[in-house]
Protein backbone atom coordinates (compact mmCIF):
# COMPACT_ATOMS: atom_id res chain seq x y z
CA UNK A 1 0.00 0.00 0.00
CA UNK A 2 1.36 3.43 -0.94
CA UNK A 3 1.33 6.60 1.04
CA UNK A 4 -2.02 8.12 1.93
CA UNK A 5 -2.63 11.88 2.00
CA UNK A 6 -4.07 13.37 5.18
CA UNK A 7 -5.33 16.74 6.30
CA UNK A 8 -5.28 17.34 10.04
CA UNK A 9 -7.04 20.36 11.55
CA UNK A 10 -6.02 21.67 14.94
CA UNK A 11 -7.06 24.55 17.16
CA UNK A 12 -4.37 27.23 17.29
CA UNK A 13 -1.72 28.47 14.90
CA UNK A 14 1.61 26.75 14.31
CA UNK A 15 4.68 28.30 12.72
CA UNK A 16 5.45 26.99 9.23
CA UNK A 17 8.98 26.32 10.51
CA UNK A 18 7.50 23.32 12.39
CA UNK A 19 7.01 21.53 9.05
CA UNK A 20 10.25 19.57 9.53
CA UNK A 21 9.10 18.42 12.98
CA UNK A 22 5.94 17.12 11.33
CA UNK A 23 7.93 14.99 8.84
CA UNK A 24 7.77 17.60 6.07
CA UNK A 25 3.98 18.00 6.11
CA UNK A 26 2.65 21.39 5.01
CA UNK A 27 1.56 23.65 7.89
CA UNK A 28 -1.08 26.24 6.96
CA UNK A 29 -2.60 28.68 9.43
CA UNK A 30 -6.29 29.28 8.80
CA UNK A 31 -8.75 31.97 9.77
CA UNK A 32 -10.46 31.56 13.10
CA UNK A 33 -7.37 30.48 15.02
CA UNK A 34 -7.05 27.06 13.41
CA UNK A 35 -4.29 25.37 11.43
CA UNK A 36 -4.08 22.60 8.86
CA UNK A 37 -1.24 20.09 8.65
CA UNK A 38 -1.38 18.14 5.42
CA UNK A 39 0.53 15.89 3.07
CA UNK A 40 1.47 12.28 2.44
CA UNK A 41 1.90 9.99 5.43
CA UNK A 42 3.51 6.61 4.84
CA UNK A 43 1.40 4.40 7.13
CA UNK A 44 -0.74 4.27 10.27
CA UNK A 45 2.32 4.28 12.53
CA UNK A 46 3.54 7.51 10.94
CA UNK A 47 0.05 9.03 11.31
CA UNK A 48 0.09 8.07 14.97
CA UNK A 49 3.49 9.74 15.32
CA UNK A 50 2.12 13.01 13.94
CA UNK A 51 -0.88 12.82 16.29
CA UNK A 52 1.43 12.07 19.22
CA UNK A 53 3.48 15.19 18.38
CA UNK A 54 0.30 17.27 18.39
CA UNK A 55 -0.57 15.77 21.76
CA UNK A 56 2.89 16.55 23.16
CA UNK A 57 2.45 20.18 22.06
CA UNK A 58 -0.91 20.25 23.88
CA UNK A 59 -2.72 21.21 20.67
CA UNK A 60 -6.43 20.45 20.30
CA UNK A 61 -7.21 18.03 17.47
CA UNK A 62 -10.32 19.10 15.53
CA UNK A 63 -10.37 16.61 12.65
CA UNK A 64 -8.37 14.12 10.60
CA UNK A 65 -9.27 13.57 6.94
CA UNK A 66 -7.81 11.11 4.49
CA UNK A 67 -7.88 12.91 1.14
CA UNK A 68 -7.11 12.05 -2.45
CA UNK A 69 -3.93 13.65 -3.80
CA UNK A 70 -6.15 15.91 -5.93
CA UNK A 71 -7.69 17.31 -2.74
CA UNK A 72 -10.94 15.34 -2.77
CA UNK A 73 -12.11 13.99 0.56
CA UNK A 74 -12.19 10.24 1.24
CA UNK A 75 -12.77 9.96 4.96
CA UNK A 76 -13.17 12.31 7.87
CA UNK A 77 -12.90 11.79 11.59
CA UNK A 78 -14.15 14.55 13.85
CA UNK A 79 -13.80 14.61 17.56
CA UNK A 80 -14.95 17.13 20.11
CA UNK A 81 -12.04 17.11 22.52
CA UNK A 82 -13.73 19.80 24.62
CA UNK A 83 -15.76 16.90 26.03
CA UNK A 84 -13.68 15.47 28.93
CA UNK A 85 -14.63 11.87 28.18
CA UNK A 86 -13.63 12.15 24.51
CA UNK A 87 -10.41 13.97 25.38
CA UNK A 88 -9.52 11.26 27.90
CA UNK A 89 -10.22 8.54 25.31
CA UNK A 90 -8.04 10.26 22.70
CA UNK A 91 -5.25 10.72 25.24
CA UNK A 92 -5.46 7.06 26.26
CA UNK A 93 -5.23 5.94 22.61
CA UNK A 94 -2.10 8.04 22.07
CA UNK A 95 -0.47 6.87 25.31
CA UNK A 96 -1.33 3.21 24.74
CA UNK A 97 0.54 3.12 21.46
CA UNK A 98 3.74 4.61 22.95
Amino acid sequence: MGQECYEIHIKGHVSASWSDWFDGLVVTNLDGGEASISGPISDQAALHGVLARLYSLNLTLLSVRRVRPDGGELMQYRMDTSDPATAACCMAMVQAAD
